[in-house]
C-alpha cells in the first residue's frame, strides 16, 4: 500500500470533513468539540531561518538551525519547533536547534512542553547559548580570531582585550580592507547595546574603533581619492572614497546587488551617511534587507 493517499482522495477527504466538522471531528478525535475552521494560511509562518548548516555532530550527519535573538521572544520556543519540524521533515536528520542570545534578556527556557491535561504531547529540547556568559579573556588568550567580533558581548570585555583583538584582526586581515571593517563594525554595534562592558570604558573603545577604522581612515582607496580629489576639494574626495568602499562592501556581500547598488550610493553625498549605510549593510541578514536599506538611503 502507498504511504501517501493518491491526490484525488486527498480532495475527497478534505472536502468530506470541511463539511461536516461538528460531527465528524469528535469521531475522528474523542473528546473534541469543534468550534471553527480556520485558514491553514494564517499559520504559515515566514520561513526565513537565521542560519541552517548541515553538520556531522559525535559522527553522524545532523542538522542544525541556529537562531539570534536580541530581544525578548515569549513565542521564540514555539517559532522554533516550527522550524525544527520543517527541516526534519525536508532532510530527514536530526535537527538541532539552538538559540543565541547577545544580550540579557528574558530568554527560552528547554524543553518546550505541549500538555493535554496528564499527557505530554510534544517534549521539544533545544539549545540556548548566552553570549554574555563567554569569557572575553579565554577567547584572547587562545586567539581564537573568529569570535573577536562577539567580544563586546562577553563578560570580562574591556578596553585592553578589544585593542588587543583589533591589533590582532588587523594584522590578520591586512590585505583584506572590506573585511576586516566588516569586523571592527560589527564589534561597534554590538558595543553600543551590550552592558558587559563598563559604562565609562565604551566611550574609550568607541574612540579605539574609530582611530582604527580602516574604511573611513587608512583605507587605500579613500587616500588615493582624496589625493586625486584635492582640486575638487577635501570634502568632494572624502564623499567620493566612501562610495567606493561602500560599494566594495555590497560587492563583497551581495555581488548581485552591485548594479543596482551603485545607483543609489552615487546620489548619497554625505559622508555621515555612507558610514551609517555601512553599518547597515554589514549587519543586514539578507539580499532581500541589503536592497530595501539601499532603496531608503537616497531617498
Amino acid at each position: 500500500m502507498s504511504s501517501q493517499i493518491p491526490q484525488p482522495y486527498d480532495t475527497t477527504l478534505k472536502t468530506w470533513v470541511e463539511e461536516q466538522p461538528q460531527e465528524i471531528l469528535p469521531e475522528l478525535l474523542p473528546g473534541a468539540v469543534y468550534q471553527q475552521t480556520l485558514n491553514v494560511e494564517i499559520f504559515r509562518p515566514p520561513l526565513r531561518t537565521d542560519k541552517v548548516f548541515s553538520i556531522k555532530y559525535l559522527g553522524q550527519d545532523h542538522i542544525l538551525h541556529i537562531e539570534f535573538e536580541s530581544g525578548a521572544d515569549n513565542n521564540m520556543d514555539s517559532r522554533l519547533l516550527v522550524y525544527h519540524a520543517i527541516l526534519y521533515h525536508k532532510y530527514q536528520l536530526p535537527v538541532i536547534s539552538l538559540i543565541i542570545y547577545p544580550f540579557r534578556v528574558k530568554m527560552a527556557e528547554s524543553p518546550l512542553r505541549e500538555i493535554s491535561g496528564k499527557e505530554a504531547l510534544v517534549t521539544f529540547h533545544y539549545r540556548v547559548l548566552p553570549l554574555f556568559t563567554l569569557d572575553a579573556e579565554r577567547y584572547i588568550r587562545e586567539h581564537i580570531a573568529y569570535m573577536y567580533p562577539m567580544l563586546p558581548t562577553m563578560k570580562g570585555a574591556n578596553r585592553e582585550l578589544i585593542k588587543q583583538a583589533m591589533d590582532e584582526l588587523a594584522q590578520l586581515y591586512r590585505d583584506d580592507e572590506v573585511t576586516l571593517s566588516q569586523q571592527f563594525l560589527w564589534m561597534e554595534l554590538l558595543l553600543d547595546r551590550t552592558d558587559t562592558v563598563p559604562i565609562q570604558e565604551k566611550d574609550e573603545i568607541r574612540r579605539q574603533l574609530s582611530m582604527y577604522d580602516p574604511l573611513w581612515e587608512e583605507n587605500s582607496r579613500v587616500q588615493k581619492d582624496r589625493a586625486e580629489s584635492k582640486a575638487e576639494g577635501k570634502l568632494e574626495g572624502e564623499i567620493h572614497g566612501s562610495q567606493t568602499i561602500v560599494l566594495d562592501l555590497v560587492k563583497a556581500r551581495f555581488p548581485t546587488l552591485a548594479e543596482e547598488a551603485q545607483h543609489h550610493i552615487v546620489q548619497i553625498k554625505t559622508v555621515e551617511t555612507l558610514r551609517l549605510l555601512a553599518k547597515q549593510l554589514v549587519t543586514a541578514p539578507d539580499e532581500a534587507t541589503a536592497r530595501w536599506v539601499l532603496s531608503i538611503s537616497a531617498a
